[in-house]
């Protein structure tokens, strides 16, 4: 097979979204089927603890306000709830409420299960495989990419150095 990096990266790029859809396609009697994507992230991460609205930010790369604002529908739902911090009644945690706890793990379940009868197809040396693979692909994405050449760095550089256009420097005074 005579493909490029590019290629394999462009094959990768459409069967990760392929694999995920077939393997967790909706199941009819699942509520959380039409949470938007992002509500589903937060609820995951809600799943393993409770967090601020500004830690919860940074992990999920949105601003306070959009956290909040997804923390209110949830909230109106009665999926999601606001608890004050022990230590100090000025900061609330979010976290999963008892029903969202509930929905969240029998969706976990049921996506359990349907990778159980998939892997189940599969020869048991090639599930480990895969399983590491995975691992791999996660590790080398968690690690800042090394620039193939300084070009960056020089863009930068020679950005800081010109001027600012006159409408912005008028705002920097």
């Amino acid at each position: 097979m005579d493909d490029s990096l590019r290629d394999r990266a462009i094959k990768l790029e459409g069967l990760i979204p392929r694999v995920t859809r077939t393997l967790f396609r909706s199941v009819i009697d699942d509520p959380l089927t039409d949470l938007p994507v992002g509500q589903m992230r937060m609820m995951r991460l809600l799943g393993q603890k409770s967090w601020t609205p500004s830690s919860l930010g940074e992990e999920l790369c949105l601003s306070v306000s959009a956290v909040t604002q997804m923390a209110n529908r949830l909230d109106s739902i009665g999926l999601v709830q606001r608890v004050e911090d022990p230590t100090d009644r000025r900061v609330k945690h979010l976290r999963l409420s008892e029903l969202g706890a509930d929905l969240m793990m029998n969706r976990q379940e049921r996506r359990v299960c349907l990778l159980e009868s998939t892997l189940g197809r599969m020869d048991e040396a090639r599930q480990r495989e895969l399983i590491q693979v995975l691992e791999e692909l996660l590790d080398a994405s968690a690690r800042p990419p090394e620039p193939a050449d300084n070009s960056i760095q020089m863009e930068a550089e020679v950005e800081q150095k010109m001027p600012l256009p006159p409408v912005y420097a008028k705002d920097k005074r």
